[in-house]
This record gives C-alpha cells, sequence and structure tokens, in this order.
C-alpha cells in the first residue's frame, strides 16, 4: 500500500460503522424497530438502561466516534500528530467496545446484531492501527 494511504483500511471501517450508527440513530430518532433477524435482541439492547450515556444514545455517539475517526484517519495518512491522536481515540473505544460486548452477551443476555457489528468494526479499526504502528516503530 502506498505510504501515504496507510489508514484507508481504517477510514474504510469507519464509514461502514458510520452507516450502521446511522441507521440505529435515525431509527431511534423516528421510533422505529429495526429489524433483528440473525440474534432476535436488538430491542432489547436497544431499550435498556445501557443503550443511553448520560441522555445520549449510544448510537449517537456511534455516529460522532465513526466520523471522527474518518476524519483523524484522513489527517493520519499525512501528519504524524493525528497518528498518535487516532490510536488513542480507537484504544479507548475499543476498551468501551469490549465492555458494551460484555453488557448484551453476560448483562443483558441479548445481543443487538447492528451494535455488535459496530463493536467489532471498532476493535479492528484499533488492531489495524496497531499493526500500522508496530510496522511504524512508533
Amino acid at each position: 500500500m502506498h505510504r501515504r494511504h496507510k489508514y484507508d483500511i481504517i477510514i474504510i471501517l469507519a464509514v461502514v460503522s458510520l452507516a450502521f450508527s446511522l441507521f440505529l440513530a435515525i431509527s431511534k430518532a423516528l421510533n422505529i424497530a429495526v429489524p433483528c433477524d440473525i440474534t432476535q435482541g436488538c430491542e432489547i439492547v436497544l431499550n435498556s438502561k445501557y443503550a443511553e450515556i448520560g441522555g445520549l444514545p449510544l448510537s449517537h455517539l456511534g455516529v460522532v466516534f465513526s466520523s471522527v475517526v474518518i476524519i483523524l484517519g484522513l489527517l493520519a495518512n499525512h501528519y504524524l500528530v493525528y497518528r498518535k491522536i487516532l490510536s488513542w481515540v480507537l484504544g479507548l473505544a475499543s476498551l468501551g467496545a469490549l465492555v458494551f460486548i460484555g453488557l448484551q452477551f453476560l448483562v443483558l443476555k441479548s445481543v443487538c446484531q447492528y451494535c455488535l457489528v459496530v463493536d467489532l468494526l471498532t476493535i479492528l479499526m484499533f488492531i489495524w492501527d496497531m499493526n500500522i504502528e508496530r510496522k511504524e516503530g512508533f
């Protein structure tokens, strides 16, 4: 991969994450039940007390997070300082994603397929970023 485009995979994964987060945010805003064909637990997860932080739906935070990662990824292709910021953002978000996955499986005992995809994409972006950083020696 060309040196200037090392973060493009993270950007692509963040765009996919943004699409899922937007879908959930719009569904929440319009009060529309999301189809949950694979896991059958979306409504339980999306209507639980864990679906909001300070009254703000996690799907809205997902939209903000994905947008920030896209911007940081674009900047990280060219500037070292943004690579470090991106690494920190993805690291902290991955910890949050692990907590949310744990809450779904262990506390709620229900899984939202869309939430799970966003969480797994977040962890995958972090792993990919760590692979880039390890190769670069930062």
